[in-house]
């Protein structure tokens, strides 16, 4: 017989694998989200080197992981859609956070998310203004005023 152990709430929990942090639990399974455990003095060698630390800011006050979109689908409609120029910087940098997102750095993430956001409203603007021009081109001058008409002999 299987024996079916309940689930632990969504919080924070002494990790398994070292006996200074607490890792985050989601409720289904762990994630990469560790903090200091509170009276438990950190190892020397646990300190990581400063470029690779995780951000004081990758939790919510109430002491969930803060949850970073990195709007890679979005710009990829965007590059389909609007002005593709400005789209594919906004793809290079949501790939970068979602690749940052999927190794744990919160903090470069963020960064990359937020650059790609940018370049998401900066093609969404730039494609809606050429509709724009596009549309009064066509409504006074006509289809001839787009210069996609062929010369007739």
């Amino acid at each position: 017989m299987s024996e079916i152990t309940p689930s632990l709430p969504e919080g924070w929990y002494d990790d398994p694998f070292t006996d200074h942090l607490q890792r985050y639990w989601t409720g289904d399974s762990w994630t990469k989200q560790t903090r200091p455990r509170a009276g438990v003095p950190v190892p020397e060698s646990a300190n990581p080197a400063p470029h690779t630390a995780l951000a004081a800011n990758t939790v919510n006050a109430d002491g969930s992981p803060v949850m970073v979109r990195d709007y890679l689908i979005p710009s990829i409609l965007t590059l389909i859609f609007c002005f593709w120029p400005l789209a594919v910087p906004a793809v290079y940098f949501a790939a970068r956070a979602n690749s940052a997102k999927g190794r744990g750095d919160m903090q470069v993430a963020l960064k990359y998310s937020e650059r790609a956001r940018l370049f998401i409203m900066l093609a969404i603007g730039a494609g809606a203004l050429v509709a724009v021009y596009l549309v009064f081109v066509v409504l006074n001058q006509g289809v001839d005023g787009l210069g996609l008409a062929g010369e007739v002999p």
